[in-house]
């Protein structure tokens, strides 16, 4: 046991243990003969909550760590991409990705929708296809007709929108070295945040996704147990193994996790490799979410009927825990819905679950609570958000309800497609659940206020407690309803959030328009950019993307300009952001665009937006950064700078950070600390010539990001900059009147 871990295991086991003594004190002197019906549901609720906390320990007591190993050569790999009715656009991005993995393989495109134009076009991106006459078994007969037809020794599998990284197989064959490895599982994350399962704060540069616990925390820590499991993209199988097994697992619906129990009884073994390797597409609204959430959940509770892990021969004691775990975790609607509706019906009817709200019961329930939640929240090292997991428990008890109960009642499951296409706003069948809740809530609320008002009772502790908690609930449900029914933008393709140079002119005007701006997001099929000079709206504009070594030279125009009403008043007129639509580029262009923003703007986000801390070293940093403890603060600007060398442009970037003594920018080549480099620096209020040199260089993305910090050594004014580089004669102007004006606000 590493020291690391002792504190939050022993976070566990204080909260358990809590939990534990306030269960027996509620079963020994709580229970309300009374009100006994509405008593033991509440009781229910809690023991459920205790053995599912548990369950949930036990998944989390700690995590693999694990390094990938170097990868074997020679191994013959194919490369799955089942489809069924996704739009070829996406399905491309998946294709080229896959292709252009860097480790030998042959990439296949498993069509069970039977597309002529997509066998036809499938060869020019450089995949085999194959199709069949009947959907048998949906996607797990898919994947079984292609090992048929197929003889590589390892097989990858990725759903038609997840686009794996170049060096995906490069990481994760070389365990394949143990020969009782089955299959090597990769996190699933998904690029487009603006999906409503995600929280994204930009100026804290923080963002969170529903599935962040259980693939950055749950599946790390399910690997120390060897019970990691197979969830349907992005892993690389032993065919042997699964030629052990029959295949995919068929005869029920969640086929992954079947087909990892079937392997784990057989004494193969499951690696979790905790890198993100590959990317894919979100459900864009609550109804596609909820079809995608209803198969999950079907599936899985379906594993007590099929292959049961609590009896099927073959697993570990904590094999068959973790899988018991899973199962379970999927039977919480029952508890939610009791938690979300007993507070309004003990104010309507006036009977409480608790034999009495005395001082002696609100201290156990206080302490319990608080420990629960602290508990739960430092147990989860940074990944478990309390507030945003209730909310999505209210948006989703009902399809965990109804999955139980379709399997309980042997009704037959469907396999359907989660859709990929535009995102839509939900409407009121799809919320109706939260909206009775919403409504029961605060008519309970409403209630309990004219029972006190008028002195019908006078239980001021028991009807406060129930007025408390219906307005939580209540908060929860209105909170899920707006945010799945505010107006989305309709923007089909998703926009990468990124920062790239770009420079721009406008060549057919008299007084010629010629800058370096730099980007906000960006597709293949248009970008928003900032600028420093004002664009017309009817005129093609030149631009060129500095993508990497790539420079992508384009026309584009512009659709919108940012209102001034949303640009601060120290940069009107000064600073412009354009919504820009790229004119006639070739399929090879927008191409390379995708994988630009695959294989690098989302691992820069990632890295960049991704960092967890505790609570206690995130305290520790603001107060250390605060401004009265620096002299010169860095403010986290991005704007353009060309680097020289020798006279010449040798890099174009976007700085992080800056201040008048230095910034940082991200480069995509190595450069040696202790270089000095000269550069031009693109302010509102004009360009900046300096030398500095560099103090930190160390790589934040594997391959082709290296963060760069900078201290300036000289400023130069721009005509002696440009004349002569040995010129030393300081010129701060344009940098220290932008960085005084950003940081006051004024004019």
């Amino acid at each position: 046991m590493k020291v690391r871990h002792i504190p939050y295991q022993a976070a566990i086991i204080i909260t358990l243990g809590v939990y534990l003594y306030y269960l027996i004190y509620r079963i020994r002197y709580t229970i309300n003969p009374e009100s006994l019906i509405l008593s033991l549901s509440f009781l229910y609720a809690e023991a459920h909550g205790f053995l599912a906390l548990f369950l949930f320990f036990f998944q989390i007591w700690q995590p693999a760590a694990r390094k990938a190993p170097p990868p074997n050569f020679g191994l013959s790999v194919d490369v799955y991409i089942p489809t069924y009715n996704e739009d070829i656009s996406i399905l491309r991005k998946t294709a080229l990705g896959c292709v252009n993995m860097r480790y030998p393989h042959t990439t296949y495109i498993l069509d069970d929708g039977n597309r002529p134009e997509l066998a036809k076009i499938a060869e020019s991106w450089g995949c085999k296809y194959i199709t069949r006459q009947e959907r048998k078994d949906a996607k797990a007969g898919n994947l079984n007709n292609a090992l048929r037809s197929t003889n590589a020794d390892y097989v990858v599998i990725f759903d038609a929108d997840f686009v794996p990284q170049p060096n995906f197989l490069d990481k994760t064959i070389g365990y394949f070295r143990d020969p009782k490895v089955a299959f090597v599982q990769t996190p699933h994350n998904y690029y487009n945040v603006d999906s409503f399962q995600f929280r994204i704060n930009k100026k804290k540069e923080q963002f969170w996704n529903e599935q962040d616990i259980f693939y950055k925390l749950m599946m790390p820590c399910r690997d120390y147990w060897n019970s990691t499991f197979f969830t349907g993209s992005a892993a690389v199988f032993r065919r042997q193994a699964l030629e052990d097994i029959g295949g995919i697992a068929t005869g029920n619906i969640t086929e992954d996790i079947n087909t990892t129990i079937l392997l784990y009884s057989r004494g193969w073994k499951g690696i979790y490799h905790n890198e993100v390797l590959s990317n894919g597409l979100a459900a864009k609204d609550l109804k596609n979410y909820h079809t995608q959430l209803l198969r999950w959940a079907e599936g899985n509770i379906g594993l007590l009927f099929v292959n049961n892990p609590l009896f099927i021969k073959g697993l570990t004691f904590s094999q068959r825990v973790c899988f018991f775990a899973v199962i379970f975790g999927w039977l919480i609607g029952f508890p939610k819905l009791i938690y979300f509706i007993l507070p309004p019906i003990m104010l309507l009817s006036g009977g409480y679950p608790i034999g009495s709200f005395d001082f002696c019961f609100i201290w156990r329930y206080a302490m319990f609570l608080g420990v629960i939640l602290i508990g739960f929240k430092f147990a989860c090292r940074g990944y478990g958000k309390i507030r945003y997991d209730e909310s999505y428990l209210m948006m989703n008890f009902f399809i965990f309800i109804k999955a139980a109960l379709k399997n309980i009642l042997r009704m037959r499951s469907v396999f359907k497609v989660t859709g990929k296409g535009l995102q839509a706003s939900a409407n009121l069948v799809e919320i109706i659940p939260q909206s009775l809740v919403c409504l029961i809530c605060f008519g309970g609320i409403a209630w309990g206020w004219l029972k006190l008002y008028y002195g019908v009772s006078p239980d001021f502790m028991g009807i406060g407690v129930a007025i408390f908690w219906s307005f939580v609930n209540g908060f929860l449900a209105i909170s899920g309803i707006e945010l799945v029914t505010r107006p989305y933008f309709k923007r089909k393709e998703f926009r990468f959030v990124g920062a790239i140079p770009v420079r721009y002119s406008i060549p057919s005007v008299s007084d010629s328009i010629s800058n370096v701006g730099v980007s906000r997001d960006l597709n293949e099929h248009g970008i928003s950019l900032v600028t420093f000079s004002p664009l017309p709206m009817d005129k093609k504009i030149s631009l060129s993307l500095y993508l990497n070594e790539n420079i992508l030279s384009c026309n584009a125009t512009a659709l919108y300009t940012a209102h001034e009403g949303n640009m601060p008043n120290y940069l009107h007129n000064k600073m412009f952001i354009y919504g820009l639509k790229f004119e006639d580029l070739s399929r090879d262009e927008m191409d390379l665009i995708n994988r630009y923003c695959f294989d690098t703007i989302i691992p820069r986000f990632l890295q960049k937006f991704g960092k967890k801390s505790s609570v206690f070293l995130k305290i520790f940093y603001k107060f250390c950064n605060h401004e009265r403890f620096r002299k010169h603060v860095r403010k986290k600007i991005t704007i353009p700078l060309i680097i020289y060398n020798n006279g010449k442009p040798f890099l174009t970037a976007v700085t992080n950070d800056i201040s008048v003594v230095g910034l940082s920018f991200t480069s995509y080549v190595p450069l040696e600390s202790g270089t000095i480099l000269s550069m031009e620096i693109f302010t509102p209020f004009g360009k900046c010539f300096v030398e500095g040199e560099i103090k930190q260089m160390r790589e934040i993305v594997a391959e082709n990001s290296y963060f760069v910090g900078i201290k300036f050594s000289h400023f130069f004014r721009n005509q002696e900059y440009v004349c002569s580089m040995s010129v030393r004669k300081d010129d701060k102007e344009s940098l220290e009147r932008w960085l005084k004006i950003v940081a006051t606000g004024n004019n």
